[in-house]
């Protein structure tokens, strides 16, 4: 025990004895402590042991050990005394480094001895009662900052999912994108497997071309054919009149020459003339129906040129239509290269962000790793790296509609181009089919006179 410490009075003691209430301490008076009792120096201990948080089954005598015992009786009463024993002298050690408490200080003590240990222990139960409120307040800090870490765990725990799921939403985006890459190549198979239904359409136009310069030498040789059928009605209609005339100049001489010459056989010439204007008659009637013959085939020949003109007009309309279609589908063409250069413009651009984002996602990783190891800076580390996951997630969303919208523009090209082309082959069959039905028109018509 060290020399330097003074203890207290026994008054004082006393008093602190009087003031805990401790069950046989009741009436204790100053006599007691001047010439302590074994069971009053044993009873006083064992209460500052109890305050100091040592069990109250320290005089208990465990059932195992009396077991392991020759002869149990004889330390039955002592083994509760030497556990008080070691209990004060582990306590003593603690407070002022000797040990120098013994087991006659509990059997047999003495007044100056059981005053000085007293007194250590009084003198310390006085600093621990003085100590309490900053105990309680360093137990409520200790408490919150336990709290602080069990939510801090559980942040980290989110924020390990978090970056799992932003894992996971990389491989789905990688996948997206391995399967749009596909759909891309399936569509450029179809563009190189359409370029020779393009080639074939060509050849197709170039010979409706080459029809239709056939067809115009045709309605321009059927034109021709008309002017000069024409010509020879003209030429018949002038020989017709001409014969007449010379007919009725031949019947007048014929009268006069028969008048001034043989006025005697007037009944013969007068049945001769009879008989010539019944052959005129006929020949009249013959004349008159090869001119009605010819007025019908005049009117075929106008129905005819009318019809030549409405298909040549046709022609015409279907030939305009042609060079709109084809306009359209280089049109197309073209949008359909802008959009695949601008949608191989956008993979790259994706690719370097998603690369950019990967790098992120690695640093988030290294820094959660840091901030396990920094629990010093929990709050701040924990506070920058959720800013940071949420950025993150907010630029992985943007990167999935970035790419959500460009599919579905893709779709929509696509789509636009399969319809124009649809259109295109009927407008081509409904034209093939208009041409051939002129075609058998001008076939099936009358022949030219």
């Amino acid at each position: 025990m060290s020399e330097n410490f003074e203890p207290f009075p026994v008054d004082v003691i006393l008093k602190f004895l009087q003031e805990q209430g401790w069950e046989n301490c009741i009436g204790l008076t100053l006599q007691d402590l001047r010439q302590p009792t074994a069971h009053l120096a044993q009873t006083l201990y064992f209460n500052f042991l109890l305050e100091f948080g040592f069990s109250d089954s320290l005089l208990m005598i465990p059932f195992e050990v009396l077991e392991d015992l020759e002869s149990p009786d004889i330390y039955r009463d002592m083994i509760p005394t030497l556990s008080l024993q070691a209990a004060c002298v582990h306590l003593f050690t603690k407070l002022t480094g000797e040990s120098g408490f013994g087991i006659m200080d509990l059997m047999n003590p003495t007044a100056k001895r059981t005053q000085r240990f007293i007194s250590v222990m009084q003198n310390f139960w006085l600093f621990c009662n003085s100590q309490w409120t900053h105990v309680e307040q360093i137990q409520g800090e200790v408490d919150r900052l336990v709290r602080s870490r069990v939510e801090y765990e559980a942040k980290i725990e989110e924020y390990k999912n978090k970056i799992n799921q932003c894992k996971s939403r990389a491989v789905e985006e990688k996948a997206e994108e391995d399967s749009l890459v596909e759909e891309i190549d399936l569509l450029m198979e179809e563009l190189k497997q359409m370029m020779p239904k393009q080639k074939e359409l060509n050849d197709i136009r170039s010979h409706l071309k080459t029809e239709l310069e056939n067809l115009a030498t045709k309605t321009q040789n059927s034109l021709e054919e008309l002017r000069k059928v024409e010509a020879e009605r003209d030429n018949l209609q002038g020989v017709f009149e001409g014969a007449a005339v010379l007919q009725k100049l031949d019947v007048e001489l014929i009268e006069i020459r028969e008048e001034l010459v043989l006025k005697e056989q007037r009944k013969l010439e007068f049945r001769n003339h009879i008989e010539l204007l019944d052959r005129c008659k006929e020949d009249y009637s013959a004349v008159l129906e090869l001119v009605q013959q010819i007025a019908q085939e005049q009117q075929k020949t106008r129905d005819l040129v009318g019809k030549i003109r409405e298909h040549h007009t046709v022609m015409e309309s279907t030939k305009l239509e042609k060079e709109e279609a084809e306009s359209v589908i280089r049109e197309l063409e073209n949008q359909f290269k802008e959009r695949s250069a601008v949608l191989a413009k956008m993979r790259g651009q994706w690719a370097r962000r998603k690369k950019g984002k990967e790098e992120e996602i690695q640093q988030g990783g290294s820094e959660l790793e840091e901030a396990k190891l920094q629990l010093g800076e929990e709050q701040l580390a924990a506070m920058d790296l959720s800013n940071k996951i949420r950025d993150l997630n907010l630029m992985c969303e943007d990167e999935q509609e970035e790419m959500a919208r460009l599919a579905g523009n893709t779709r929509a090209h696509y789509s636009m181009v399969l319809e124009a082309m649809e259109k295109f082959n009927n407008k081509l069959n409904e034209d093939f089919a208009k041409i051939g039905e002129a075609k058998n028109k001008l076939n099936q018509g009358p022949p030219a006179l």
